[in-house]
């Protein structure tokens, strides 16, 4: 049951920092014991580089199209850009 709860958690946080990640960041800086969910955009990509093989391998067969991969990707990095900058706002903005 503890591990449900631990993967609720996780996803929750996960969806608040695609949904409101002003909001997300700001507690996860507060309380500090998820704060390495922030680099959770990075962990994606890379990820889908390390499997590269099999992604390319599914995008050849389903056909999908190049600039939806390369869009991907790069959401993913403007996504951590955006969430590095509010860790750097709010560890200043409380001092830690």
């Amino acid at each position: 049951m503890a591990i449900l709860s631990i993967f609720y958690a996780l996803g929750q946080i996960c969806q608040g920092l695609l949904l409101h990640p002003y909001q997300t960041v700001q507690s996860l800086v507060r309380e500090k014991i998820f704060m390495w969910m922030i680099f959770l955009p990075i962990s994606i990509l890379t990820f889908v580089i390390v499997f590269w093989r099999q992604v390319v391998l599914s995008i050849v067969l389903i056909n999908l199209p190049h600039f939806l991969i390369y869009w991907f990707i790069f959401y993913c990095i403007y996504w951590q850009g955006l969430l590095l900058y509010l860790l750097v706002r709010f560890l200043i903005g409380f001092r830690l």
